[in-house]
């Protein structure tokens, strides 16, 4: 056990177990994650083909979507698209718009690779030693451990072509905002989506690759075109 016990410090499975335990503080999380996880050895930080992370639509994603650049910061993504999927599941949830992103991390994007750290099962016998030891609970650990699939990756950039999949929204205005007044011949928001997505406003869904293109391209040429109504929009772009 000794070797376990100097790879996985008491310090490193703490700021496992606060990472994992919510996204609050994220940015002091992420800071302290990546100073006490230096010492792993590289396959802790080996990029993965391709990881997925689902996202609530909100303005300051509108808007990077209209510039084509979306920032990132430090964050969790996970190896499974259907756990991405899955990430946000309840009602309330599902009357909001959600967008899956797909990124292709380069070498030195991972921080470090929980899928490594819960192969190992030393990591939950070291763990749970350190816990009766100091008389305290990991409880994100013991809630998640591995079951998420997660890869925490560095700052970063997204350009529209990485959200892949869009949906669990009501309307088509949801996402693509009414700007003017309505064309009395023009398709309602029913028809849009079922022709768009294949199903009804009341079911859930997550569209195909091809259908969130051609989404996301519609938002961002509306949203430029309300920008520039109301000057907001940089000259020349």
């Amino acid at each position: 056990m000794a070797l376990p016990s100097r790879i996985y410090t008491d310090d490193l499975i703490d700021a496992i177990d606060d990472w994992q335990a919510g996204s609050r503080d994220k940015k002091r999380k992420a800071e302290r994650l990546i100073t006490v996880s230096k010492h792993l050895p590289a396959n802790y930080r080996t990029p993965p083909r391709q990881v997925f992370r689902q996202v609530r639509a909100n303005a300051q994603l509108g808007i990077g979507i209209a510039v084509d650049a979306i920032p990132d910061f430090v964050s969790s993504w996970t190896t499974s698209l259907k756990i991405a999927q899955r990430f946000r599941e309840s009602d309330q949830d599902r009357t909001k718009v959600l967008m899956i992103f797909r990124r292709r991390p380069a070498e030195g994007d991972v921080i470090l690779d929980l899928n490594a750290v819960y192969a190992d099962p030393d990591f939950m016998v070291t763990v749970r030693a350190v816990a009766a030891r100091l008389r305290r609970s990991f409880n994100g650990i013991e809630r998640w451990q591995g079951t998420q699939q997660e890869v925490v990756l560095s700052e970063t950039v997204i350009a529209n072509d990485a959200i892949v999949s869009i949906g669990a929204f009501r309307d088509i205005t949801d996402i693509v905002p009414t700007i003017g007044n309505r064309d009395p011949a023009a398709p309602s928001d029913a028809q849009i989506l079922k022709e768009l997505t294949g199903r009804l406003p009341t079911e859930h869904f997550w569209t195909s690759p091809a259908s969130a293109a051609t989404g996301i391209r519609a938002a961002g040429e509306r949203i430029q075109g309300y920008l520039k109504d109301m000057q907001l929009w940089p000259e020349g772009i």
